[in-house]
């Protein structure tokens, strides 16, 4: 009796292997072209026509407008595609700013973030054509620290108008929260050198190490040592108004994704998808609700809201996976609350404060 031949049997599974698996890419391929018709896919791992596999090197081109405000789905969305690439190990030919004519400072903390991630999971040096950006756009940028990022040396000369400031991004780590406070503290001094004058110290401490605790305890999975878990806080002043925005923001499970529906109620309508994210952040903001659902845990967020309460005219916002949530502190001074929810998730909680300093009245606190 003829015996089997290992071998070639062996190299009969991994064709099949290799053929499920290509199959399986080019299906990926066409459910992300359906979703995303206009916008370039990082998923490209198949040629369609030639069904062979394609290099796994890809480009984003960014929008002409990057701002959570008025062009959040297109944002996110070329976000995520950066996104993508890290979490594929995929090599970017080319990140294009060319077309963005205008960044807020919350859009640049997220793009910074996204392109610091990817350099920590693929690195490589990026192709940027920075003579064709737009002078304002290049000079916010610098003062952010994309060039460091980007692996590129630094314009010599900067136009634009320096109407806005953004200060260069902070990194930190979930494992490591005295680094943090040191790390707010130092943000703050920033602020104040930029903005001429002082701020009210411990309440933007609180709240960004309200933050920072945050995230330590909820936001990324204790179990995975190893895993992803930074956190990234940045700041703008912009000189017309006299208006400071700080940013804070991490890629960790969300607060909508780590809230739960402790009332039978809200059971009941998480269940039947009546129970959005926006609702969710808003209930956690309000309620003092943390993940655990226990005494004396949940009332960081309402740390959130004492830099707002002290300044009339501020808005607090919070993007969390499918949710946002705005606080703004109406000339009445009165809180006004509005939640909803966004179709495309941030695949994070992003934080931003907006406020005009005033005489800080804090007794001397050196945090």
């Amino acid at each position: 009796m003829k015996k089997p031949d290992r071998r070639k049997n062996a190299w009969l599974l991994r064709q099949r292997a290799a053929k499920a698996k290509r199959r399986k890419a080019f299906q990926c391929y066409r459910k992300l072209r359906n979703r995303f018709p206009n916008q370039p896919l990082l998923v490209n791992k198949f040629n369609q026509e030639q069904k062979q596999p394609v290099n796994r090197r890809v480009a984003v081109e960014l929008p002409e407008r990057l701002d959570l405000d008025v062009n959040y789905e297109a944002t996110v969305t070329h976000l995520t595609n950066v996104r993508r690439a890290s979490e594929k190990r995929f090599r970017l030919r080319y990140l294009s700013f060319d077309a963005i004519k205008y960044i807020s400072p919350s859009a640049a903390l997220l793009l910074a973030s996204e392109v610091d991630r990817w350099n920590d999971a693929v690195g490589g040096r990026l192709r940027a054509r920075h003579a064709a950006w737009d002078p304002n756009v290049k000079r916010l940028l610098c003062g952010m620290g994309f060039f460091e990022l980007l692996h590129l040396e630094k314009p010599a000369e900067l136009g634009g108008v320096i109407n806005t400031t953004f200060l260069p991004f902070l990194r930190g780590n979930a494992d490591d929260r005295a680094a943090g406070g040191s790390l707010a503290k130092k943000l703050r001094q920033e602020i104040e050198a930029v903005a001429g004058t002082e701020i009210k110290k411990h309440l933007l401490f609180d709240g960004l190490t309200e933050a920072i605790t945050n995230v330590s305890q909820h936001a990324y999975p204790k179990a995975a040592e190893k895993s992803y878990r930074p956190w990234w806080m940045s700041a703008a002043y912009v000189k017309d108004t006299n208006m400071v925005v700080v940013s804070f923001y991490d890629h960790g499970r969300t607060i909508p994704g780590t809230l739960p529906a402790s009332k039978v109620f809200e059971r009941m309508k998480d269940q039947f998808g009546l129970w959005n994210d926006g609702q969710k952040i808003r209930a956690a903001m309000e309620l003092g609700r943390s993940s655990s659902d226990s005494a004396g845990r949940g009332k960081g967020l309402q740390n959130f809201l004492e830099i707002i309460k002290a300044h009339t005219g501020s808005r607090l916002r919070i993007f969390s996976n499918h949710g946002q949530l705005t606080v703004t502190n109406s000339e009445e001074n009165a809180l006004l609350f509005d939640s909803g929810a966004v179709e495309t998730s941030l695949h994070g909680t992003l934080i931003e404060w907006q406020f005009v300093p005033k005489n800080a009245t804090d007794a001397p606190l050196d945090r």
